[in-house]
């Protein structure tokens, strides 16, 4: 199986922006960037979470109600 690797190139350099999805642009620090990233952080220790709650869920009650609450 290949790995296909798509480079992206815009030739507008590092301005210190970047586009978001539609077309606006905003700064890299920008509040909005730093949330998507935190959420991205949180779905990924959520989806660890559950994978690992789902290996006990036979062995204990509570991994069901986790489960269901995550």
């Amino acid at each position: 199986m290949a790995i296909r690797i798509t480079r992206v190139y815009t030739r507008r350099g590092d301005r210190g922006d970047t586009d978001l999805v539609g077309g606006a642009r905003v700064p890299k620090d920008s509040p909005r960037l730093d949330a998507y990233g935190a959420v991205d952080e949180l779905n990924a220790a959520l989806g660890v979470a559950r994978a690992l709650n789902a290996a006990e869920i036979r062995r204990h009650e509570a991994c069901v109600e986790l489960d269901r609450i995550l």
